[in-house]
């Protein structure tokens, strides 16, 4: 068994190789949540054409870094899966930008739920293997689900500049996350070592 659990933390080291794509996705959600302060009115206009974008580049990073990471964490599924909806849904919004603005509340806070799932299984996944920040993963994925929660909750009635401040602290919250994820996916090896 203790075999078995060294292979597997070898494999798991593996996932390294694209630690930057989640860095760079990590960093354009954070200038686009500032985007959304800077510009609050212009920005709900080409809110969708920016959340597409992103969707589409998170999407493509998540889709790389599950391929090239075998089936050894537990949330790959989630990823790929999580990946997938992200192109389509960026291709969608990039494509027809004046029907999602009306639905872009819902679209922001079903993403937002979906990605809080996924940050929170990867801090578990963390914690299984007793990687350092695994606890602040999980907390930031809550922090993202309780953001999700505020935008789902009455989306219509909230009025723009409730979406847009939410958008802002979701995409900027979202971005850091992912910034966090890249540094612990690149420093991975260094607990398989010890």
């Amino acid at each position: 068994m203790k075999r078995h659990f060294e292979n597997l933390t070898v494999k798991v080291g593996r996932v390294i190789r694209h630690w930057w794509l989640l860095m760079l996705a990590g960093i354009l959600c954070v200038a686009a949540g500032v985007v959304v302060f800077v510009f609050p009115m212009e920005s709900y206009m080409t809110l969708s054409i920016i959340f597409g974008v992103l969707m589409l580049i998170v999407g493509a990073a998540q889709l790389i870094i599950a391929s090239t990471s075998g089936n050894y964490l537990a949330m790959k599924g989630y990823v790929v899966v999580g990946g997938i909806l992200d192109l389509i849904l960026g291709i969608f919004l990039c494509v027809y930008p004046a029907v999602t603005v009306v639905l872009l509340p819902i679209m922001l806070g079903i993403w937002m739920m979906y990605h809080s799932f996924m940050i929170i299984a990867f801090g578990g996944d963390l914690e299984t293997f007793k990687i350092d920040g695994s606890v602040w993963v999980i907390l930031g994925g809550i922090l993202l689900l309780i953001l999700s929660f505020l935008v789902l909750v009455n989306p219509f009635s909230v009025g723009i500049t409730t979406v847009i401040v939410l958008t802002g602290i979701g995409l900027i919250v979202f971005g850091c996350l992912l910034c966090g994820e890249s540094f612990l996916l690149r420093r991975i090896h260094e607990y398989f070592e010890r």
